[in-house]
């Protein structure tokens, strides 16, 4: 679970405009668009998946 929560926290982007970049450097408030690249974060959990079932595989064979 720990590992899909830090997926999706390096999969976020904040998309600003030019307007709203100007209002946060000055501190005031201003509205952002949060999205995922619904992709890549499969991708990521895919490779994730795939290196944990490996690992899973070697201590399996360690013991044997």
């Amino acid at each position: 679970m720990e590992a899909m929560k830090i997926l999706m926290e390096k999969n976020v982007t904040v998309s600003l405009t030019l307007k709203n970049r100007i209002r946060r450097f000055f501190g005031m408030s201003y509205k952002s668009v949060t999205a995922f690249d619904k992709k890549a974060l499969v991708k990521l959990s895919y490779e994730v998946a795939d290196a944990m079932i490996a690992q899973r595989e070697k201590i399996g064979e360690d013991k044997l």
